[in-house]
């Protein structure tokens, strides 16, 4: 049974791969980039550790690894390495690190800071998270590989065992914001923005979503084209939220039962990436939602997206009518949209 599945250059620079871990350890690696509509080329199909969860590639100019989640509350990194021409397979995956935490692991992610890029995030039950460093330390009188946890907030009514979801390297598209943005959902509905380096982090904001079963899936993807990144989950009943980062929150109810749910910008067609929604039904179907026409979450009166035509307004100025006079705008908006003049020929 296939567990988890994940994509990026791990095996060469110049193309990208396909990984696929499955329940009973086994780990097939395929070529994303082969040219075949029938099948995929296998590149390495080798013995892993079994009920993997979870997976991501660390990309970059250095060798490159990847990070899996197990059921088992445990974290293995894995470094590629390729064999010599001689070799009848092209290389394998080696062990580096095994991190060990406390609770269980729901989502890794990678996030970057002012000072470090390619970390990796680990949740933790009840809305906390870990760093997991490639260096080690002593811990009674034994060598482990060192983690900066991330405590849960404190909140008297929450359960502190409830599922995590999370993703880092937000991007925003304001310098006065914080560029080491982690989006953190919990199962209960709870959605929060949260500023966080290595070693310290600040809830940005926080807001409980009226939901019916348990949110997962949580995603990131520029949805709006402003070159900042919405949050999208999902619930069971299909309920799906998109939030930027100021909180505000649009709803769109699917009207299925899901069980599995991503969001990005993916390739409907040969290399052109856009905005979809990809849910995986308990009805044994797939469904892909994309011609995503969203230019903003929040809904704006026709008054206030004037604000941001100037070609427009000059019209309405040749006619007396300004901006700062919303009454008479108002009026003159109405007029053009339900009583435009009629001409005679």
């Amino acid at each position: 049974m296939v567990t988890c599945v994940t994509a990026g250059r791990l095996c060469f620079k110049e193309k990208t791969s396909i990984v696929v871990l499955c329940a009973d350890a086994q780990c097939h690696i395929f070529d994303a980039t082969f040219d075949s509509s029938s099948h995929l080329q296998s590149i390495c199909c080798q013995k892993l550790a079994c009920n993997a969860k979870d997976a991501r590639i660390l990309e970059g100019d250095g060798p490159c690894d990847m990070a899996v989640a197990y059921s088992d509350r445990v974290v293995r990194l894995f470094r590629w390495v390729p064999q010599s021409k001689t070799d009848k397979k092209p290389g394998e995956l080696v062990l580096l690190i095994k991190w060990e935490l406390a609770g269980q692991v729901s989502r890794i992610s990678l996030h970057s800071t002012s000072k470090a890029s390619n970390l990796i995030l680990a949740s933790q039950p009840g809305g906390g998270f870990a760093f997991l460093q490639k260096k080690f330390e002593t811990y009674e009188s034994r060598m482990c590989p060192t983690l900066v946890y991330h405590p849960p907030r404190k909140n008297p009514n929450q359960n502190t065992e409830t599922r995590t979801w999370l993703v880092g390297d937000l991007r925003c598209n304001t310098a006065k914001q914080s560029t080491s943005l982690i989006g953190l959902c919990l199962a209960d509905g709870t959605l929060q923005l949260i500023s966080a380096d290595l070693h310290q982090s600040e809830a940005m904001w926080s807001v409980s979503l009226p939901v019916n079963g348990e949110l997962f899936g949580l995603s990131k993807f520029d949805l709006t084209n402003s070159d900042a990144d919405e949050l999208a989950v999902c619930c069971w009943d299909g309920s799906t939220y998109i939030c930027n980062q100021n909180a505000d929150i649009l709803h769109f109810p699917v009207g299925q039962a899901c069980q599995a749910f991503t969001a990005g910008r993916l390739a409907i067609s040969p290399k052109v990436n856009v905005p979809v929604l990809v849910y995986a039904t308990c009805e044994q179907s797939t469904l892909i939602f994309y011609n995503l026409d969203v230019n903003s979450v929040p809904s704006y009166s026709l008054h206030n997206a004037l604000s941001n035509r100037p070609d427009v307004l000059e019209k309405f100025a040749k006619y007396h009518i300004s901006y700062s006079d919303p009454i008479k705008l108002r009026k003159a908006i109405r007029f053009l949209l339900y009583h435009p003049p009629r001409h005679h020929h």
